[in-house]
Parts: structure tokens; sequence; C-alpha cells
């Protein structure tokens, strides 16, 4: 059974990013059952609105979301960062040594360049929008 615990932010933040994330895992990863996924609602020092790390195991994920942002952009960040949690848990990307899939990605590689990133762009709002469409926010 998969979990997903929400920590900071509002009630209503909180209640709106578990329904999101179970959202994704229906959508993104539907037969996978083993998923431990913490979203910290937080206040960022940088630009950053989102980030998403694996543990060792491909089955535990931290995402860390602004609070600071609107509702759509909140939802849209989610399943942003839910993207990336398809692609450690299905092996398709390694952050730390710059791999998609089979190939290495070049070091230096500008942030809108990485392949992982562009796939999490171009599905971001499609993700967003079913949960708009879904009705469960």
């Amino acid at each position: 059974m998969n979990l997903v615990e929400v920590s900071g932010g509002n009630k209503f933040q909180r209640d709106i990013a578990a329904k999101v994330i179970y959202k994704m895992i229906e959508t993104l990863l539907p037969r996978v059952r083993t998923l431990d996924i913490c979203v910290k609602i937080k206040k960022f020092a940088d630009d950053a609105v989102g980030y998403c790390m694996m543990a060792d195991n491909h089955t535990e994920f931290e995402i860390e979301i602004s609070k600071d942002l609107t509702l759509r952009e909140f939802v849209t960040t989610l399943c942003h960062e839910m993207v990336h949690a398809k692609q450690y848990y299905r092996k398709e990307m390694d952050g730390e040594i710059h791999r998609w899939k089979k190939h290495m990605v070049p070091e230096g590689t500008d942030y809108f360049d990485l392949p992982w990133e562009k796939e999490a762009y171009r599905k971001q709002d499609y993700l967003a929008q079913l949960c708009w469409d879904a009705d469960i926010l």
C-alpha cells in the first residue's frame, strides 16, 4: 500500500498535496503499491519552487514544495515533481551521475535542456489538468 505523508504549510495545502500525490501515483505508476512519499511544504530561501529526492531503494521519495505558490502553481509543481519520482522509480534518470535512460548527459547541460526536466515540464500542465478534471481539489 502506498504511503503519502505531508507536513508543513496549512491544512488546505496538506489536504491538496495528499490528493494530488495519490492522483499522480494512480496516473504515473498505477501498478505500484510500495511507494513511500513524504511531502514537505515550506518556505524556500532560493527561487526554486520544488524538489524531488530519492532514497537508496527507488521507492522512497521526499518532495519539497514552496508554501508561497498559488493553488494552480502548487498543483502543477507537485505534478512536475511526481514526474521526477516516476523517473527515479523506473530508473529512467540518475541525476547524480547525469544519466537519462541509458545515455550520459554532459555535465554543465542547461537546466531546461536536461531530458528529465524536459519531460517533467512537458507533462506538468496536462497532469495538473487531470487533477482539476477529477474534481479532487
